[in-house]
């Protein structure tokens, strides 16, 4: 395999489980040197321990936090190529088509859109010109899907296309790359996943072109384009990982005939 990302050191957030993990072991198989921030020490510690990564246990809701793990990671990795923006907050379902949710809409904004802006001010300082920063969007950030997220998950995902895009044109004069990954239906290594049910793998296969549920290991190799050399004049963009789903049909209406055929995503 081509490594394309050997001596590069990188952060990801929110990479114990799910997608990070697979962003992480993807970065990994690259050539990266690569450190998981999360606050699920159990989980960010077996699987740093699994794929070889440093991990740190920290809170991210803070610029103050924010300050002190990104020294902190840089102090051990000895530099900073490639920041992934991944954590989130856990889907509440009990927020699913309610207006009145204040309390989901602070989770998300807080986590989604200043977690973020924190870390990059934390970070930009150690980036180089030719580094990456990925931020991990979804394709609800631009169609709506009422009988699977809230009205703060839609919000502040499309909030941070938007964030994507002005930090591109604030940090493109120093060299620094700006980009996001929108990925869609995505088996996340969880068990069950959400195609190990034969009803889910059937609808999954009639809606979806390519016929599968994406891959954790998708996301990941997406991520590794948008941060490596050959993505260099690439910035501001969102890339769809969706297995041509969104081109199908609206995205919204293909979640809605999925409703209709009883698929439900086990989160």
């Amino acid at each position: 395999m081509n490594k394309l990302l050997i001596g590069k050191c990188a952060i990801v957030t929110g990479g114990a489980q799910g997608i990070g993990r697979g962003i992480v072991a993807t970065l990994i198989e690259h050539g990266a040197t690569v450190a998981i921030v999360d606050i699920q020490k159990e989980e960010m510690e077996k699987t740093a321990t699994q794929l070889n990564a440093l991990w740190f246990v920290s809170d991210i809701s803070s610029p103050k936090k924010c300050r002190v793990v990104i020294n902190s990671v840089v102090e051990r990795l000895g530099g900073l190529d490639i920041l992934v923006n991944n954590a989130a907050p856990s889907r509440n379902r009990e927020m699913i088509g309610k207006l009145s949710a204040s309390t989901d809409w602070s989770a998300h904004s807080e986590l989604v859109i200043g977690s973020i802006s924190y870390l990059v001010e934390a970070a930009e300082n150690f980036l180089p010109p030719g580094s990456s920063i990925i931020n991990i969007s979804s394709c609800n950030s631009s169609a709506i899907a009422l009988e699977q997220c809230s009205w703060a998950y839609h919000v502040s995902k499309s909030g941070l296309d938007q964030l994507t895009r002005w930090l591109a044109c604030r940090l493109g004069p120093q060299g620094i790359r700006v980009n996001a990954v929108a990925p869609a239906l995505v088996d996340r290594g969880k068990s069950p996943r959400l195609s190990d049910n034969s009803e889910n793998k059937k609808i999954i296969e009639e809606i979806v072109p390519l016929g599968r549920a994406g891959r954790a290991r998708d996301v990941g190799e997406a991520v590794v384009f948008l941060a490596s050399p050959m993505a260099s004049y690439i910035t501001g963009q969102i890339l769809t990982v969706d297995g041509g789903l969104g081109a199908r049909e609206p995205f919204g209406v293909a979640l809605k005939t999925a409703k209709r055929h009883q698929l439900t995503e086990k989160r």
